[in-house]
Protein backbone atom coordinates (compact mmCIF):
# COMPACT_ATOMS: atom_id res chain seq x y z
CA UNK A 1 0.00 0.00 0.00
CA UNK A 2 1.65 3.31 -1.01
CA UNK A 3 2.14 5.95 1.65
CA UNK A 4 -0.45 8.71 1.84
CA UNK A 5 0.11 11.31 -0.89
CA UNK A 6 2.26 9.00 -3.03
CA UNK A 7 1.06 8.02 -6.49
CA UNK A 8 0.41 4.37 -7.12
CA UNK A 9 2.98 2.87 -9.50
CA UNK A 10 1.66 2.70 -13.05
CA UNK A 11 1.59 -0.70 -14.70
CA UNK A 12 1.65 -1.69 -18.35
CA UNK A 13 -2.02 -2.66 -18.12
CA UNK A 14 -2.84 0.74 -16.61
CA UNK A 15 -1.01 2.54 -19.43
CA UNK A 16 -2.74 0.41 -22.06
CA UNK A 17 -6.12 1.25 -20.57
CA UNK A 18 -5.22 4.95 -20.52
CA UNK A 19 -4.32 4.70 -24.21
CA UNK A 20 -7.65 3.03 -24.97
CA UNK A 21 -9.52 5.74 -23.06
CA UNK A 22 -7.62 8.51 -24.87
CA UNK A 23 -8.48 6.99 -28.26
CA UNK A 24 -12.20 6.70 -27.45
CA UNK A 25 -12.36 10.20 -25.98
CA UNK A 26 -10.55 11.72 -28.97
CA UNK A 27 -13.13 10.11 -31.22
CA UNK A 28 -15.98 11.57 -29.18
CA UNK A 29 -14.39 15.02 -29.11
CA UNK A 30 -14.11 14.77 -32.90
CA UNK A 31 -17.80 13.87 -33.24
CA UNK A 32 -19.47 16.32 -30.88
CA UNK A 33 -16.76 18.81 -29.93
CA UNK A 34 -14.74 19.20 -26.74
CA UNK A 35 -17.06 21.79 -25.21
CA UNK A 36 -20.16 19.69 -25.84
CA UNK A 37 -18.72 16.62 -24.12
CA UNK A 38 -19.19 15.78 -20.43
CA UNK A 39 -17.26 13.31 -18.27
CA UNK A 40 -20.41 11.17 -18.16
CA UNK A 41 -20.52 11.08 -21.97
CA UNK A 42 -16.83 10.16 -22.04
CA UNK A 43 -17.35 7.41 -19.46
CA UNK A 44 -20.24 6.02 -21.52
CA UNK A 45 -18.15 6.15 -24.68
CA UNK A 46 -15.35 4.15 -23.04
CA UNK A 47 -17.75 1.78 -21.28
CA UNK A 48 -16.66 2.70 -17.77
CA UNK A 49 -18.40 4.08 -14.74
CA UNK A 50 -17.61 7.72 -14.13
CA UNK A 51 -15.73 6.98 -10.88
CA UNK A 52 -13.52 4.52 -12.77
CA UNK A 53 -12.81 7.10 -15.47
CA UNK A 54 -11.78 9.55 -12.75
CA UNK A 55 -9.30 6.91 -11.56
CA UNK A 56 -7.47 7.30 -14.87
CA UNK A 57 -8.08 10.99 -15.55
CA UNK A 58 -9.09 13.60 -12.96
CA UNK A 59 -10.83 15.87 -15.48
CA UNK A 60 -11.83 16.42 -19.08
CA UNK A 61 -8.92 18.85 -19.43
CA UNK A 62 -6.53 16.09 -18.30
CA UNK A 63 -7.83 13.91 -21.14
CA UNK A 64 -7.40 16.78 -23.59
CA UNK A 65 -3.83 17.25 -22.39
CA UNK A 66 -3.12 13.53 -22.85
CA UNK A 67 -4.41 13.73 -26.43
CA UNK A 68 -2.17 16.72 -27.15
CA UNK A 69 0.83 15.05 -25.54
CA UNK A 70 0.30 11.77 -27.41
CA UNK A 71 0.07 13.58 -30.74
CA UNK A 72 3.08 15.89 -30.39
CA UNK A 73 5.26 13.11 -28.95
CA UNK A 74 4.45 10.92 -31.95
CA UNK A 75 5.55 13.72 -34.29
CA UNK A 76 8.74 14.40 -32.30
CA UNK A 77 9.59 10.69 -32.24
CA UNK A 78 9.01 10.51 -35.98
CA UNK A 79 11.50 13.32 -36.55
CA UNK A 80 14.11 11.68 -34.35
CA UNK A 81 13.78 8.22 -35.85
CA UNK A 82 13.38 9.44 -39.43
CA UNK A 83 16.26 11.93 -39.48
CA UNK A 84 18.64 11.73 -42.42
CA UNK A 85 21.52 13.81 -43.74
CA UNK A 86 19.19 15.07 -46.49
CA UNK A 87 16.94 17.93 -45.27
CA UNK A 88 14.55 17.39 -48.16
CA UNK A 89 14.02 13.74 -47.23
CA UNK A 90 13.61 14.63 -43.55
CA UNK A 91 11.01 17.28 -44.34
CA UNK A 92 9.14 14.86 -46.60
CA UNK A 93 9.20 12.34 -43.75
CA UNK A 94 7.81 14.96 -41.35
CA UNK A 95 4.98 15.71 -43.77
CA UNK A 96 4.19 12.00 -44.08
CA UNK A 97 4.12 11.67 -40.29
CA UNK A 98 1.66 14.55 -39.96
CA UNK A 99 -0.58 13.13 -42.67
CA UNK A 100 -0.44 9.65 -41.16
CA UNK A 101 -1.57 11.08 -37.83
CA UNK A 102 -4.42 12.84 -39.61
CA UNK A 103 -5.42 9.64 -41.42
CA UNK A 104 -5.15 7.30 -38.43
CA UNK A 105 -5.99 9.59 -35.50
CA UNK A 106 -8.16 12.44 -36.82
CA UNK A 107 -9.67 13.11 -33.40
CA UNK A 108 -6.24 13.64 -31.84
CA UNK A 109 -5.24 16.07 -34.56
CA UNK A 110 -8.49 18.04 -34.46
CA UNK A 111 -8.22 18.43 -30.69
CA UNK A 112 -4.58 19.47 -31.09
CA UNK A 113 -5.46 22.09 -33.66
CA UNK A 114 -8.78 23.36 -32.33
CA UNK A 115 -8.52 23.03 -28.55
CA UNK A 116 -4.97 24.07 -27.65
CA UNK A 117 -6.43 27.28 -26.19
CA UNK A 118 -8.50 25.23 -23.73
CA UNK A 119 -5.40 23.92 -21.97
CA UNK A 120 -4.37 25.85 -18.88
CA UNK A 121 -1.45 26.23 -16.50
CA UNK A 122 1.32 23.65 -16.53
CA UNK A 123 -0.49 21.52 -19.12
CA UNK A 124 -0.48 24.37 -21.60
CA UNK A 125 3.15 25.21 -20.78
CA UNK A 126 4.23 21.63 -21.47
CA UNK A 127 2.46 21.44 -24.81
CA UNK A 128 3.73 24.90 -25.78
CA UNK A 129 7.30 23.74 -25.08
CA UNK A 130 6.81 20.58 -27.15
CA UNK A 131 5.31 22.58 -30.03
CA UNK A 132 8.29 24.92 -29.94
CA UNK A 133 10.66 21.95 -29.91
CA UNK A 134 8.98 20.55 -33.01
CA UNK A 135 8.94 23.92 -34.77
CA UNK A 136 12.65 24.35 -33.96
CA UNK A 137 13.50 20.96 -35.44
CA UNK A 138 11.75 21.83 -38.72
CA UNK A 139 13.39 25.26 -38.71
CA UNK A 140 16.84 23.65 -38.34
CA UNK A 141 16.19 21.35 -41.30
CA UNK A 142 15.46 24.35 -43.51
CA UNK A 143 18.54 26.19 -42.21
CA UNK A 144 20.65 23.10 -42.93
CA UNK A 145 19.26 22.97 -46.46
CA UNK A 146 20.15 26.62 -47.07
CA UNK A 147 23.61 26.31 -45.55
CA UNK A 148 24.28 23.14 -47.53
CA UNK A 149 23.33 24.76 -50.83
CA UNK A 150 20.32 22.48 -51.28
CA UNK A 151 17.80 25.26 -50.71
CA UNK A 152 18.06 28.80 -52.00
CA UNK A 153 18.56 31.63 -49.49
CA UNK A 154 15.25 32.37 -47.76
CA UNK A 155 13.78 33.45 -44.46
CA UNK A 156 13.82 30.10 -42.61
CA UNK A 157 11.26 31.24 -40.05
CA UNK A 158 8.68 32.08 -42.72
CA UNK A 159 9.54 28.92 -44.66
CA UNK A 160 8.97 26.86 -41.50
CA UNK A 161 5.59 28.47 -40.88
CA UNK A 162 4.72 27.87 -44.53
CA UNK A 163 5.73 24.20 -44.40
CA UNK A 164 3.87 23.44 -41.19
CA UNK A 165 0.83 25.41 -42.26
CA UNK A 166 0.70 23.44 -45.50
CA UNK A 167 0.97 20.10 -43.70
CA UNK A 168 -1.19 20.81 -40.68
CA UNK A 169 -4.08 22.37 -42.59
CA UNK A 170 -4.62 18.99 -44.23
CA UNK A 171 -6.57 17.98 -41.11
CA UNK A 172 -9.45 19.99 -42.62
CA UNK A 173 -9.57 18.16 -45.94
CA UNK A 174 -7.48 14.97 -45.91
CA UNK A 175 -9.56 12.57 -43.72
CA UNK A 176 -12.20 11.83 -46.42
CA UNK A 177 -9.40 11.16 -48.94
CA UNK A 178 -7.34 8.96 -46.62
CA UNK A 179 -8.92 5.63 -47.66
CA UNK A 180 -7.91 6.28 -51.28
CA UNK A 181 -4.72 8.35 -51.01
CA UNK A 182 -1.84 7.29 -48.78
CA UNK A 183 0.11 9.76 -46.63
CA UNK A 184 3.09 9.23 -48.95
CA UNK A 185 1.08 10.13 -52.06
CA UNK A 186 -0.39 13.25 -50.50
CA UNK A 187 2.95 14.29 -49.00
CA UNK A 188 4.60 14.12 -52.41
CA UNK A 189 1.80 16.18 -53.97
CA UNK A 190 2.09 18.82 -51.23
CA UNK A 191 5.86 18.91 -50.96
CA UNK A 192 6.79 18.94 -54.66
CA UNK A 193 5.88 22.62 -55.28
CA UNK A 194 7.24 23.61 -51.86
CA UNK A 195 10.59 21.97 -52.57
CA UNK A 196 10.64 23.35 -56.13
CA UNK A 197 10.30 26.82 -54.64
CA UNK A 198 13.08 26.21 -52.12
CA UNK A 199 15.47 24.42 -54.48
CA UNK A 200 18.74 26.19 -55.13
CA UNK A 201 19.18 27.05 -58.81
Amino acid sequence: MPAKGMKRPRTEAHDEKRGEIIAHCAGLFDKVGFHNTSMQMLADEVGLGKPTLYHYFPSKIAILFAIHDTHIRALLDGLKHGSTTDPTASLRGACIDILRQIAEHPGYVRAFMDNYGDLTGDMRDQIRAARREYFGAIYRLIVEGVEGGIFRPCDPMIATYGFLGMCNWAYKWYPPMAPDKSPEEVADALCAPFFDGLKAS
